[in-house]
């Protein structure tokens, strides 16, 4: 004879007020293995999933239970915060908004449906629900401090600063609005007040990551270099990098005679490719040096100067002694060097395969036309995935005067966005030779071949620049630390030069001063 259920829901829910997790889910699944259709058992499950840290059961749970009983304001916060705990921030949207719906006026609602909304990157939407919960309680800093990063998402810069203000103004200990507020200040490269904000943010906080990071690549950008190397050290707390090597980090104190120092990758492509210079700095110190690097740049670093064994992410890492990420190396060797190792080039290109792409480049261009003009590749977008790209990239229709210079222009980009194929179209003269690009090896034998490379701030950047080809990078109003301000030339590479954004998002003054400079060139090249 079937138990009564409602002695099992009770019995379930003294066990889950008492932390008997466990106990309380095998009553529950009884009870809906019994009756499927039996809802508060499900949703039970559901709670019991959602403390167990395991938010993505816990939305499937919601989502059954809600099949079953009324959707009610509170029912639909819940199962909304799982899904969003779980990363699914449309069916997040879909389950606050339709408890907005029932209960207009609650601000947690309104709050959370702005995260998730944020998070799909419809900022306005997110806004517009912040708004409605800052009217309904004013003086809810939280709210505040949200319209502050909506707005910032928007570009909104001085309204962004104005909520942060504002948030100080209510919260003056909230730590992450001074770190916000600093960001912001320093993108609008008002930098004293923008350090003062850090400052404050560590005092307040002093093992605060964000303000402690940021005020890094802030003297980074500086060229504040002593300090900003040292708390950089601070990017291994935020949880956003990790390694797998354990404590035993080299950071320049311990004797490396008869050690082995494993190097390791980190961040991208370009970080690695710019890095790598250092490694021959550790030759004199009797270490045996094993590089990890990406499986994508093994093959191009295989005899890197100073490295004994380059291994790939995917090998198997020997035993070491100490281990150092590459962007550690710089404050690592700071009784070593004083300043940037900026010798060029500092990487070949594999001679086979620099034959093979002399023999493309002298393939007429199906457009037909000359060939000897000065060849340039180019390369105007990076990958989406990067945080910054929305700054950093362009549209390839942005480069019309660029290409309006008689010059012979090679693609260098590995993927074409789905926004640029249009303009691949109509800009012919540009070759793309992207189906025969199958690694960095390739590309940098490509680029060995050309006279000269213009990218905005991608991995291709660094990539020319260590080969000690002339490499001229398209930046943003405020770019990443490594390329400091208000200089047209590079510590980083001898060969670069670097056209900047005078506005935020301004790229046709860019365009026009690179097209001007590829007429120079060009004649330059016609002289000679």
């Amino acid at each position: 004879m079937p138990q009564p259920i409602a002695p099992q829901l009770d019995a379930a829910q003294r066990h889950f007020a008492e932390g008997r997790l466990d106990a309380a889910a095998q009553i529950l699944l009884k009870v809906v293995a019994a009756d499927p259709a039996q809802g508060d058992a499900i949703e039970g499950l559901a709670y019991i999933a959602a403390r167990q840290q395991n938010p993505a059961l816990a939305a499937e749970y919601f989502d059954r239970a809600l099949a079953i009983l009324p959707a009610t304001a509170e029912r639909c916060h819940t199962a909304g915060l799982v899904n969003q705990a779980a990363g699914n921030h449309h069916r997040a949207v879909e389950l606050l908004e339709q408890g907005i719906a029932l209960a207009p006026r609650q601000l947690v609602l309104l709050n959370a449906a702005a995260i998730s909304l944020s998070a799909l990157g419809e900022h306005e939407r997110a806004l517009e629900r912040l708004k409605q919960a800052a009217a309904l309680n004013p003086g809810a800093w939280e709210i505040r401090y949200n319209m502050g990063r909506a707005l910032g998402l928007l570009g909104r810069h001085d309204a962004e600063i104005a909520e942060y203000r504002r948030v100080i103004e209510m919260k003056p200990d909230c730590v992450d609005a001074y770190v916000n507020l600093g960001v912001a200040l320093r993108d609008l490269h008002c930098f004293d007040e923008a350090m003062r904000m850090y400052k404050k943010a560590v005092q307040l906080d002093p093992n605060n990551v964000g303000a402690r990071t940021n005020r890094a690549q802030t003297n980074l950008l500086l060229g504040q270099f002593e300090h900003g190397w040292r708390e950089y050290e601070w990017r291994w707390r935020d949880g956003g990098q990790h390694h797998a090597f354990g404590e035993r980090i080299w950071l320049g104190e311990a004797p490396l005679a008869g050690k082995t120092l494993l190097i390791h990758n980190e961040q991208g492509f370009g970080d690695t490719l710019q890095f790598v210079r250092y490694i021959r700095l550790l030759e004199g110190t009797g270490a045996t040096i094993v590089l990890r690097v990406q499986d994508a740049l093994r093959t191009l670093l295989a005899k890197t100067p100073g490295a004994s064994k380059v291994i790939g992410e995917g090998d198997t890492v020997p035993d070491f002694d100490y281990h150092c990420p590459l962007l550690s190396l710089p404050h690592a060797l700071r009784a070593m060097t004083a300043s940037i190792p900026t010798e060029t080039p500092y990487l070949q290109a594999d001679p086979a395969l620099r034959t093979h792409w002399q023999a493309w480049l002298a393939k007429p261009p199906e457009s037909g036309g000359p060939t000897k003009r000065p060849r340039i590749g180019v390369v105007w977008s990076g990958s989406t995935w990067h945080l910054n790209d929305h700054n950093r990239s362009t549209r390839l229709q942005d480069w019309a005067p660029v290409f309006d210079c008689d010059a012979s222009f090679i693609s260098l980009q590995k993927e074409i966005r789905d926004s640029d194929c249009d303009a691949m179209r109509d800009f012919g003269a540009l070759r793309d030779p992207a189906a025969q690009l199958g690694s960095f090896s390739d590309t940098a034998a490509l680029i060995a071949e050309l006279d000269l490379v213009i990218s905005v701030d991608t991995a291709v950047a660094h990539l020319a620049g260590a080969l000690g080809k002339p490499i001229w990078i398209l930046l943003p109003f405020t770019p990443d630390w490594r390329w400091q301000l208000d200089r047209e030339d590079s510590p980083w590479y001898s060969n670069a030069r670097l056209f900047r954004q005078t506005a935020r998002g301004q790229w046709r003054p860019v365009m026009m001063a690179v097209g001007a400079a590829v007429q120079a060139f060009c004649a330059a090249f016609d002289a000679h």
